[in-house]
Order: structure tokens, then sequence, then C-alpha cells
């Protein structure tokens, strides 16, 4: 892309607008879009609210659903769906993409209905064990769904709301058949594409192994001689190379015709999870959603947010402890009230009210209840401190430090004039944190009001990040120059003009 003769690489738009695709109808937008130039393709990423995710992903998988309950419950299970698998790709910078790898995202298809839906389920979520589920589905099951653990490359084992059971509901109306011919040499090409190499010419296939519930869980593959491929791997090589409606499940009689292979199979999808065609049936048969979800993930919890999680309060010397694992966490109370007394000494400044800390039990219901991305691994509201578990801050060597950071912070902000400059008050938390650490020679940002800006409304993650370093460069810079007691008063009295105005 140009701009007058410079080139840029990034583009990003705010506001109110239509993106027109090559192909359909204009996409409505009022969410920010970024558009980002590599190896010769454009990469474009939006930040939208989870609800309008959410309405997005029903339009595209159920988007004809007549059952209200069943919406519903395809609501729950999407939501869940993507806090569950919410790091996919973030290897790549974003969360999830639109298509049937993550969700099927159809933003033309969202209407003021499915919003409705949406709303009437806002927050609700299935949780195992502290965690959001992994709450997969799919379009058939055929009257039997499969068991979890044979979804290749995924942790589900040890999930037991994904267990086979039989589904009445999905075969009220007969169960779904299906026939697929596929010619030899796509098949051969289709598989060596996803790194499986039939030696020689494909001659035949023919099922090894089917789990429990009859779908395929092995194939034996012969050209010269005989390779083994998992038939969740089969299907999904066939689906990315030729098309997923020419291998609709993995539940299936398998033959050679001549040069083609010929499938005589059943249902539609992987079978794990929830049946929409059974949910379906099951809302029309005056079931709720909620009994909906009961019957395809069992053992799960419904609850909206994380906001009903039972807190247990420990009490140290100074400060007090929400757990929801009084015994393993009560280690935690000595090191955090020693913080606290830290934190007074090192500043002169008291805490008008005893801080409380809120240890919660998993990164997602930390995510959940503050609206933190993963990556955040704290926060403060007035005298509560938020953290992802301390096990999972011990495990990257960054529990005292994360506390130590808050502790400041909030120890700050009580006392902090209003109308102190954000980047002041965080650059002093970091310096106060850690008064050795090496910082930037150089500042990112011309002055001290772009730098403001950039940590009020910062347009990336790495922006962001760049603010802080900036922030505490800059207070490092001013606590050599005047010492940390006067930075410390400047907080309380405001800072100096010549400090706090734009240079």
């Amino acid at each position: 892309m140009r701009a007058g003769k410079a080139m840029v690489r990034e583009l990003r738009v705010t506001g109110v607008f239509q993106m027109l695709p090559a192909s359909g109808p204009p996409v409505p937008t009022d969410f920010p879009v970024e558009i980002r130039a590599s190896e010769g393709r454009l990469h474009v990423t939006a930040t939208m609210p989870m609800d309008e995710y959410i309405a997005g992903v029903l339009a595209g998988e159920v988007g004809n659903f007549k059952s209200e309950e069943a919406l519903k419950a395809m609501a729950v299970a999407a939501r869940t769906y993507a806090m569950h698998f919410g790091s996919r790709h973030a290897l790549e910078s974003f969360d999830f993409c639109d298509t049937t790898h993550c969700q099927d995202l159809r933003l033309t298809g969202i209407n003021a209905h499915l919003r409705q839906i949406v709303a009437s389920t806002a927050g609700e979520v299935l949780w195992y064990e502290g965690h959001p589920a992994a709450a997969y589905y799919h379009a058939n099951c055929a009257g039997t769904t499969e068991d979890g653990r044979f979804l290749l490359a995924n942790d589900e084992a040890k999930f037991p709301y994904l267990v086979q059971h039989s589904d009445v509901y999905c075969v009220r109306n007969g169960a779904m058949q299906w026939h697929s011919e596929i010619p030899k040499r796509e098949v051969q090409r289709a598989l060596a594409a996803d790194g499986f190499v039939v030696p020689g010419v494909l001659r035949s296939i023919s099922v090894a192994e089917r789990t429990p519930s009859g779908r395929v869980e092995l194939l034996r593959i012969t050209g010269t001689s005989t390779i083994t491929i998992p038939g969740p791997s089969f299907r999904a090589a066939i689906g990315r190379h030729l098309g997923w409606d020419r291998l609709k499940s993995n539940w299936y009689e398998v033959s050679v015709a001549g040069d083609h292979i010929s499938f005589q199979g059943r249902g539609a999808g992987h079978g794990v999870g929830l049946c929409q065609v059974g949910a379906e049936e099951m809302g029309e048969e005056g079931k709720s959603y909620r009994e909906i979800l009961a019957y395809y993930y069992p053992g799960t919890k419904l609850g909206a947010s994380a906001q009903s999680i039972a807190w247990q309060k420990l009490t140290g010397e100074h400060i007090e402890l929400l757990t929801t694992r009084a015994g393993p966490d009560a280690v935690f109370l000595d090191m955090a009230s020693e913080l606290v007394r830290q934190s007074q000494a090192m500043t002169g400044l008291t805490f008008p009210a005893t801080p409380q800390w809120k240890l919660y039990p998993s990164v997602a219901m930390f995510r959940d209840a503050t609206g933190e991305p993963g990556w955040v691994a704290a926060t403060t509201r007035g005298r509560i401190i938020q953290t992802q578990p301390a096990d999972v801050l011990r495990n990257a060597g960054t529990l005292e430090s994360t506390l130590r950071h808050e502790l400041l912070h909030m120890l700050l902000e009580s006392h902090a004039k209003p109308g102190t400059p954000l980047w002041f008050r965080e650059g002093l938390v970091l310096y106060l944190s850690e008064p050795n650490a090496a910082v930037a020679s150089k500042y990112a940002f011309s002055n001290v009001q772009d730098l403001e800006d950039a940590m009020r409304n910062p347009a990336s993650e790495s922006q962001l990040r760049q603010a802080y370093s900036d922030a505490h460069a800059r207070v490092a810079q001013l606590a050599r120059s005047y010492g940390k007691d006067r930075l410390i008063a400047w907080v309380q009295q405001g800072l100096p003009s010549d400090i706090a105005q734009p240079h």
C-alpha cells in the first residue's frame, strides 16, 4: 500500500465503515481493523466484542436453527469453546481465524435475532475444574457421539464430559447417510500434501481399527508397501485439500472401485461433544438450553462468567488473601505480608486499608473476571489485587515481582494527586519495583504527551509494552537527577510544570 510516496506495511482503521469483499455482500463494521502486508498477502485482524463474535459464529455454524433453546445452547458452547481455545493462534498475533479450523464466522449473517440469543446467555460458560470446558460440537453424530480421547493431537482424554454415549435425539427422524467416491490419485495427492507419503501408486485402503463408537481409528493404505494413518488425520487431509464434503465424518465403510475409493458413511463431523441435530431436536421437544448442555457435556457447570467463585479468606499480618485453595495457597501469606511491609518502608507511605489479594484458580477465570488478556498477569482496582494462579506465576519466576509491582501500584495510587500523568505513575512503580534494572538509553516517544496517549489508548500490545518501557526509562532518569524521595513527593503534590508539559 502507498501513502503518497511512502510504503505502508500496516494500517489501522477505526470508526463505522464497510468492508467490501471481492465477492459477497458488504460487511458492516464498527470495530477496529488492522491490515498488515506480509509475504505478498494481506492479513486482516478485527478486534471485536466477544458477544458480537459469538453472534457471527452462530450465523456461520447454526444460522438455520429453529429452536430458540438450541440456539442458546450453541451460544454457550461457542463462547466456552472460544475461551478454552483462545490462544490457538497466539504465535500469529491473533486469537481466532474465521474458518472451521476455529469456528465458522459469518459477519454478514449477524442479525438482531442472533444478537438477542447471545444477550440472553450473556457471560454464561461451561466450567470444569476451574477452566472453561473444551466444548466441542459437530453437525450430526448419527446416533452415537465419539469419545474425546480419539481426537488426536489434543489432550481430551482427561475430560470425562466428552464421553461416548448414545443420542436418541439425533436419529429421531432417521440417521444421516452419505456416499462419496474419490479418485485414488486425488486421495494420494491430498495425503502427500499433509506429509503422509504412500509408496508407489495407491492400490487399496482398509480399516485397521475402529473406536468403540464404530468410527475409523486407523486406516491401512497400500501402495508398493503399506502405511498406517489415523482416521482423523486422513479425514483432515481430504477435507483441507479436496473439500470437507468429500468425507463428511469418520464413520464409514471403505472399498476400492476401479480407480476410485468408495466411502459409505453416516453422520457429519468428528462426533465429539454437542450434536447440533440432536440439540435442535431436544429444543423442538421442549428441552431447555441448560438441559441440552447437561446432556452433551455431563459433569460441567454452567455459570455466568467467573463471578460465582467460592472464595475463602485467609488473613495475614498485613494482607488478606482470597483463594479457592486455602490449604496450598496459605504458604503465600507470609511472603505477601513481607512485600506489604517493604513497600511501605521503601516509599514512606502507608496503605489506607488492608490490601486484598485475589488468587484466581485458573488463567481462564482470571481473564474472564477481569477482562484482561492472557499476557497480563495481574490487575489492581482499589484495594484489591487480582492475579493469575500463584503456581502459574511462580513457574514463570514472576510471583514476587508481580505482587510487589501491584502493591506499589496500589500504594502510590492511593496517595496520588488527581491529574498526575499516567506515564509518571506507572513509570515510578516500575522504577521502585526494579530500581537497578537496565533501561533504554533512547526514548521511543518524542514527548511525554505522545507517551501519555499511547499508555491510555495503545494501538497494539507491542506499543503498550514500548510505552511502559519508555515510562520506566524517563522516571529512572528523573530519579538519578532528583532522587527517589522527590519523585514520591511529586506523586502527592503534582509534577513540576517543566516535567509535566510535553517537551
